[in-house]
């Protein structure tokens, strides 16, 4: 709570006045949101924590029948979790004071969420962030059993443990390219010669799905293979586990009105090991086994003996079927000015 008697302080030498309330489990920021008198709360909400909190907090609001996932006060972030992604992204800051400064400063951010449902499990989790699958949705699981000995510490535990018994995964995707049109059928087939000629053991294979829209003429893209990671990022995702100051998705911005899709394709140690060495350098792209696209809206199916883990925004969940990642632009207000907008 020193972080949190910090940044009370703070808010109030500049005039605010604040109800406090300390979660006491996973779930409880949640409850709380869902259940808040929000009369209480017109100018906002603040969240002391990291990503996984404001995921809660962001749930909590959208799942209220009282608003329709409407007129929802902004949220507030004094980053003090293990991952804070989203402040250091999104408005450049990543301790708490510099964070409550900008919130008492003024100004907001609008920025897009994305929805996950699994329509065989009727359920529904929304991000802010990312959603991922394969091995570090596998991390993420294996690193709650080390949160209480280990902190923050327990992603690297459980990465190396996990790195060192890696499977194989396989998923069926499909995604809609944000900006996919007719004229571009002929970059899509040149996505098959470039991935499908990586080794045999990828088992990769790619087919083209014409699901035209009358007005826009977009299409599905079916993908089906090996794949050590799906990314699906809603900005550029700087992490404190990193290193270096690098970003996972670097085209990606807060409120462009796409997703950030990354496939690591195939399998093995040495080809993902390669990846991470290579993104603490901003090189992780330039591999040729790392695809990027922008899209509006992605399918996600485990094939085979793979986990049916997602992590979305630093949370675990895990449901049988497929997922279907879909943006809503500008739904989340976040307090504090972005750096791009500040002049």
């Amino acid at each position: 709570m020193n972080k949190c008697n910090q940044y009370l302080r703070l808010t109030q030498l500049a005039g605010f006045r604040m109800k406090v309330v300390e979660t006491g489990a996973a779930g409880h920021a949640k409850n709380l949101a869902s259940t808040v008198d929000l009369g209480t709360c017109p100018d906002g909400i603040i969240c002391v924590g990291g990503d996984g909190i404001v995921n809660e907090v962001l749930n909590g609001l959208l799942s209220r029948v009282d608003t329709n996932g409407k007129n929802l006060p902004p949220i507030g972030i004094v980053p003090a979790g293990s991952d804070n992604s989203l402040a250091w992204s999104v408005l450049g800051v990543r301790d708490p004071i510099p964070a409550a400064l900008s919130i008492v400063k003024g100004g907001s951010t609008a920025v897009d969420v994305f929805a996950c449902n699994w329509p065989q499990a009727g359920v529904t989790h929304f991000g802010v962030t990312a959603s991922y699958f394969g091995f570090l949705g596998d991390v993420l699981e294996l690193s709650e059993k080390y949160r209480v000995q280990f902190g923050p510490l327990r992603y690297f535990i459980a990465g190396v443990l996990k790195f060192l018994s890696l499977p194989e995964y396989s998923f069926e995707l499909e995604y809609l390219p944000s900006t996919a049109k007719k004229s571009e059928e002929d970059n899509v087939l040149e996505d098959k010669g470039k991935f499908g000629t990586l080794d045999q053991s990828d088992d990769f294979s790619l087919e083209q799905v014409k699901e035209l829209n009358p007005d826009l003429e977009t299409k599905w893209v079916r993908r089906k293979g090996r794949y050590l990671g799906i990314l699906v990022c809603n900005h550029s995702c700087k992490t404190a586990q990193s290193l270096s100051s690098e970003v996972v998705a670097p085209k990606a911005e807060h409120d462009d009105n796409s997703l950030d899709l990354i496939l690591v394709h195939g399998s093995g140690r040495m080809r993902l090991l390669r990846f991470f060495v290579d993104l603490q350098f901003g090189q992780h792209l330039s591999l040729p086994f790392v695809e990027y696209v922008k899209v509006k809206s992605v399918k996600i199916k485990p094939i085979g003996n793979t986990h049916n883990g997602c992590g979305i925004d630093g949370e675990l969940l895990r449901l049988d079927g497929q997922v279907v990642c879909s943006l809503l632009p500008e739904k989340f207000v976040l307090l504090g000015c972005n750096p791009r907008d500040c002049k």
